[in-house]
């Protein structure tokens, strides 16, 4: 189903040129969308050259003209995004009843809880085991990036947090990743290359701290390249990118960085507040597929459950221009 109805598109319109005509407030404001649509009498239309009014038939010399036409089109970002956070909200309990519909229908498997052996060995689900002395390596390791995330990398996310009022950290209380979560992945690291020391094993994990920046959606693009500046002015390294809001599966853009002093290795994300609600909506139907135990049947319907959460979160404007980084080579 279509998420504007054209009920909806001409009832913006109309609207719409209240606000073209300066009687009506722009809630985005500023001037950072390029000219390139006209209002013809029917609503907008694409105009590969000068922008024109009046059918396409003047050009805008009139500097007021042509501020008019600017307040347009912002105001249809505003009504946009409005219409489709008014759509999400909407949706939202339907999400919510159709992912316990899949709990219900496939239930999973219980975990056996991590524990610590009288020996002092570690044991987990999925035959994961770490020794007495990997164990105890591993305890200390998990403590050292628990306390370099309280006390160096976190201060620094509240500085760049504090730089700009228009968005916010959220999540915090999922910052640091489990100690037993942690272990697991580096008995994971560990069996499959039995070389590794506990801290190489640990330096593979991209995420034992993790962060996440909340954006309005119509400030959301210029905010996550400013905010990326800001993430290299203190000093940290990126190590990858990945803008996946052209993802069926997910929306939002993931980053993985390093702090060159320690090597200690971090995460931030960057959301919409309706894209971060859909990752809290997706995860454990992630997790399940990410698990490796769902049969044929439950992971296709794991991932058409993504796909329909997310098939209602509209990309902000010009997510384009955040480029992966290392950058795709089509070669």
């Amino acid at each position: 189903m279509p998420l504007f109805s054209e009920a909806q598109r001409v009832a913006n319109r109309i609207g719409l040129r209240a606000v073209a005509k300066g009687e009506e407030p722009n809630a985005l404001g500023g001037d950072g969308l390029g000219l390139d649509r006209v209002e013809d009498g029917d609503g907008l239309r694409r105009c590969d050259g000068p922008a024109t009014v009046d059918g396409g038939t003047a050009v805008l010399a009139d500097p007021e003209r042509r501020a008019a036409i600017h307040r347009l089109h912002h105001a249809i970002v505003d009504h946009t995004y409005g219409v489709a956070r008014d759509g999400w909200a909407r949706a939202l309990p339907g999400l919510h009843a159709a992912w316990e519909q899949l709990v219900e229908k496939y239930p999973g498997r219980a975990r056996a809880a991590p524990r610590t052996q009288p020996d002092g060995s570690w044991v987990a689900d999925g035959n994961r085991r770490l020794n007495p002395e990997q164990n105890s390596e591993a305890c200390k390791a998990c403590k050292d990036v628990s306390d370099e995330g309280k006390q160096v990398i976190l201060p620094a996310m509240q500085r760049i947090e504090a730089a700009d009022p228009d968005r916010k950290l959220a999540g915090l209380e999922h910052m640091l990743k489990g100690e037993d979560r942690l272990k697991e992945k580096i008995a994971d690291a560990l069996r499959a290359r039995p070389e590794l020391t506990v801290a190489q094993a640990l330096a593979i994990v991209p995420d034992p701290v993790r962060f996440t920046l909340s954006y309005s959606t119509e400030r959301y693009a210029n905010g996550v390249l400013a905010d990326i500046d800001r993430l290299k002015a203190e000093g940290f390294e990126l190590i990858r990118l990945k803008n996946l809001w052209g993802d069926d599966q997910y929306k939002g853009i993931n980053s993985q960085w390093r702090r060159p002093e320690t090597g200690c290795c971090f995460e931030m994300q960057f959301h919409t507040p309706e894209s971060l609600e859909a990752k809290g909506l997706t995860h454990k139907a992630y997790e399940r597929i990410r698990s490796g135990q769902a049969s044929a049947a439950e992971r296709q319907e794991m991932e058409e459950f993504q796909r329909r959460v997310n098939m209602m979160i509209v990309a902000p404007p010009a997510t384009a221009v955040i480029k992966d980084f290392p950058e795709k080579n089509d070669d």
